[in-house]
């Protein structure tokens, strides 16, 4: 369900590795989309970030994977810094630059290495009278960029990963809102034999976790949709 590695370090904790990755999206002439890199960063750490903070690591250090040109390398880490910092991290980068080989096309990987208590892992915590809803629309190539009012804040994602009320956060990625839906149902033992409604559409990529679905306490739900505002939209599950 979560595209996450896990690492057992002792038996108390594990390293947790979440990644993302992009290309043909850039600055350079042949791109396909043209985003300033300082985006491209923010959405790659966007993705690798969602993946580890959702359930519950630490973020420890990024790996950058840089095969466009090392005249970018200093634009990408401060971005990658500055947002780590917002979210209240400081970590190390460390990673390497492709510079014998020069391409056409812009091109970035990125690895978040973070640590978790096994004991304190948001993981398959979703009860049978749970609610679910989606943070933010889900959003793909230029739409990130003529749209971003509509994706989820990752202030807003980091608040309510910390939110009691929250059972699970689940970033919504290429395969769309219902396949993630389904998955947590099946991770927390839950017929996936069942009709998803949303006013969003349910099917399209989440491009990189321009929202992401959580559970949570039915008797919070005025306070998490006052938290969320206009990005909040709810999720019906029925069996058929």
């Amino acid at each position: 369900m979560r595209d996450l590695s896990y690492v057992i370090i002792d038996d108390t904790y594990e390293l947790v590795i979440s990644s993302d990755n992009a290309a043909n999206i850039g600055e350079k002439e042949k791109d396909q989309i043209q985003a300033p890199y300082s985006l491209v960063a923010e959405s790659l750490f966007r993705v690798a970030f969602m993946e580890n903070r959702s359930i519950g690591a630490h973020p420890i250090a990024v790996v950058l994977y840089n095969f466009t040109d090392e005249s970018v390398w200093r634009e990408f880490t401060q971005t990658i810094k500055k947002k780590m910092n917002a979210m209240g991290f400081e970590v190390p980068i460390t990673g390497s630059t492709e510079s014998n080989f020069p391409l056409p096309h812009s091109a970035f990987g990125l690895s978040i290495i973070g640590k978790v208590e096994k004991r304190n892992k948001i993981d398959c915590q979703t009860p049978a009278n749970a609610r679910f809803a989606v943070i933010g629309e889900p959003l793909v190539g230029e739409e990130v960029i003529r749209h971003r009012e509509r994706m989820a804040p990752l202030a807003l994602f980091e608040e309510l990963v910390k939110n009691k009320d929250i059972y699970e956060v689940l970033p919504v990625g290429s395969k769309g809102i219902e396949k993630e839906v389904k998955a947590l149902l099946q991770a927390n033992d839950f017929s996936e034999d069942v009709q998803v409604k949303c006013s969003l559409d349910l099917y399209k990529s989440g491009g990189p976790a321009t929202c992401f679905v959580i559970t949570y306490n039915p008797g919070e739900e005025v306070n998490i949709r006052a938290l969320a505002g206009d990005v909040f939209h709810h999720l019906t599950i029925a069996k058929y």
